[in-house]
This record gives structure tokens, C-alpha cells and sequence, in this order.
């Protein structure tokens, strides 16, 4: 998928996407029914970071995994996951891991570089793929 998709999907969602200054280089909140995501560009090296981080926080979003600074290490944990379960599946679909075999890509730096995502993506779609025998 491609960055300007995940805008769209913001956009269809109607949460704002906006440049905001700030230590992470991302977050997303909610006041009171409306979603906002904040991006601090000046710390995202790429366009490929860009979508990965904006696929991260849609995660966030989807999944209902929002938490505080407050909230304890294991509910950080589990909402991380279910956030880049989102992001990674949306980014490398099954499909992709199947386009990318017939056009004779096998390493996770060819798939990667195909997709324009890094190899930790490629590596958790294909982990989590083969874990739940989609592959």
C-alpha cells in the first residue's frame, strides 16, 4: 500500500493528520469522539517511514489500542501489537508475499526494497502469516 492510500483512509475515517512537534515521532488521541494523528516530520527520515509510522497509528485506531503514559508495561505491549499486526498486514498482504515469489524475489532485503517497506515489516507479515497458516 501506498502512503498517499493511508491518507485517504485518514481522511475517509476523518481523523486529521497534522504536523506536530513533540519528542516521538508520532501519536495519535482522541478528544472525545474525534481521532487525531500528529506526525513530526522533522524526525521521519523517508517517505517509507512516513507510511510506516501513519499505517502504525491507523493500527492504533482500528484495533481500539490507544493508551496513556500511565498505562502499565503489558498494556503498552499489547496494544504495540495489535497496531503493528495492522500496519504489517496492511502493508505486506498475502498477495504482496506471492507477487514478489513470482517475480523471483525471496530475501527479505528484495521483498522489502519491492514493497518499499523496511525488513522488519516483511519479517513480521511473513511470521505472522506462517503462524496463523495463511502461507
Amino acid at each position: 500500500m501506498e502512503l498517499n492510500k493511508l491518507y485517504d483512509i485518514a481522511d475517509r475515517e476523518n481523523i486529521s493528520v497534522i504536523n506536530f512537534k513533540m519528542k516521538n515521532k508520532a501519536i495519535i488521541g482522541k478528544v472525545g469522539k474525534k481521532y487525531c494523528i500528529g506526525l513530526n516530520h522533522s524526525k521521519i527520515d523517508s517517505s517509507r517511514e512516513e507510511k510506516e509510522i501513519l499505517a502504525e497509528e491507523l493500527g492504533h485506531y482500528y484495533y481500539n489500542a490507544l493508551y496513556n503514559s500511565s498505562s502499565d508495561i503489558t498494556t503498552i505491549q499489547q496494544k504495540e501489537y495489535k497496531a503493528n499486526k495492522w500496519k504489517n498486514t496492511v502493508l505486506v498482504t498475502v498477495n504482496d508475499f506471492k507477487q514478489a515469489i513470482q517475480k523471483g524475489l525471496y530475501t527479505l532485503y528484495e521483498i522489502a526494497e519491492y514493497l518499499n517497506v523496511s525488513e522488519e515489516t516483511v519479517q513480521f507479515a511473513y511470521n505472522y502469516y506462517k503462524n496463523n497458516n495463511y502461507i
